[in-house]
């Protein structure tokens, strides 16, 4: 009906809103997909420890795939090799723990720095249009509560709705990506 008519139009100019601000939109989504590699590899390099401290405590155990076929040199000891993987880790966790910090810096700015005050200015800018007698009838509370509660939503709009469904999607096509290449069977 009428209502979800209504509904979708507000949706459409909500998504249209993030779109004005695409650019920082594209560098929170670049950022999170960094995030994503790093955390994958970080999964991946951990998968490959267990699976060569497998081969070197069960006697005939298969060797570990080797990514790239980049195996360490034979002459490293067991323990080099679970040190040089541990060390890996490590690298990357601190990696993306300084990376998650800039993501959470870069989507701090775009919300609050681009989204909210584009909003609180367009929202002023029509108060000025508006006639003494709307402010007459309306208490100067009831107006700035409004106010800044519409544009709190909106901009929760764009971060829960708009940025988060698509790094979920995101999130998910890697991830279901990365299972498939490992095992589909066990991955379906």
């Amino acid at each position: 009906g009428a209502g979800e008519r209504s509904n979708n139009a507000l949706v459409k100019r909500l998504i249209k809103l993030a779109w004005q601000h695409r650019a920082g939109c594209i560098k929170v989504l670049v950022l999170q997909a960094v995030l994503l590699a790093i955390g994958l590899s970080g999964l991946g390099v951990t998968g490959l420890g267990i699976d060569y401290i497998r081969s070197q405590v069960l006697p005939g155990g298969r060797a570990p795939r080797w990514p790239w076929h980049l195996a360490p040199p034979a002459h490293w000891s067991p323990l080099t090799v679970i040190g040089a993987l541990a060390g890996f880790v490590l690298l990357t966790s601190l990696l993306r723990a300084a990376l998650n910090f800039l993501y959470s810096v870069q989507v701090a700015q775009l919300l609050q720095r681009q989204i909210v005050v584009h909003l609180r200015a367009e929202v002023y800018n029509k108060l000025q249009r508006l006639s003494f007698r709307f402010f007459d009838e309306n208490a100067s509370g009831s107006i700035i509560n409004r106010v800044t509660g519409d544009v709190q939503a909106t901009r929760l709009f764009i971060d829960g709705v708009v940025l988060q469904g698509i790094i979920m999607l995101l999130s998910l096509a890697v991830y279901l990506t990365y299972m498939l290449s490992i095992d589909p069977l066990l991955t379906a």
